[in-house]
């Protein structure tokens, strides 16, 4: 497996801007965040992508995640609601925990192909699109050095490539929470 080759790397990560995190409990994970640290708004959402390819294989996937922002970070809460191998497995071999570090790109395709050339395995290949809005992701096994998996995330509104902004998730949690969704 080959993670550098030019300079900065073929697979070259942007700035560090979400930290997944798996956990049986949503709800009480959330709790604590907020009781604890102080870290809200969260944004919850069931996740049913349009699209989910692990391992080369379509697959039926739903989730409960949330996301908040931790300083210029977004964390994200999964909670598997089906039998999904990845994060499944994941809870029944390590318990809840640091899942992946995901960085938000322009251009995933290109890093998509990267990541193929260079022989890293994509785990899951996903994209969700509702309203305009469309966020692809893909995880790569980066489990072999360094122990986490490494994301990438597009996200784009009528096609046009956006930069996953703090404030714009605030804005719309915040939005999210007034209309009672």
């Amino acid at each position: 497996m080959i993670l550098m080759g030019k300079k900065g790397g073929p697979l070259k990560a942007s700035r560090l801007g979400q930290v997944g995190i798996v956990v049986n409990d949503i709800d009480k994970t959330i709790d604590y965040f907020k009781s604890t640290f102080g870290i809200q708004p969260w944004s919850i959402v069931e996740a049913v992508p349009d699209v989910a390819v692990a391992r080369g294989e379509a697959i039926d996937m739903q989730a409960k995640m949330a996301m908040a922002q931790a300083g210029s970070v977004q964390l994200e809460l999964i909670e598997p609601l089906a039998e999904i191998a990845l994060y499944s497995d994941f809870l029944r071999e390590k318990g809840e925990g640091l899942h992946h570090l995901g960085f938000f790109v322009r251009n995933i395709k290109e890093r998509l192909a990267e990541a193929e050339r260079t022989g890293i395995e994509v785990l899951l290949y996903g994209k969700i699109a509702q309203l305009g809005l469309t966020v692809e992701y893909v995880y790569l096994d980066t489990t072999p050095i360094g122990g986490v998996i490494m994301e990438f995330i597009q996200v784009s509104f009528l096609g046009i490539a956006l930069p996953m902004w703090a404030p714009l998730l605030t804005m719309g949690t915040r939005l999210q929470e007034k209309l009672g969704l």
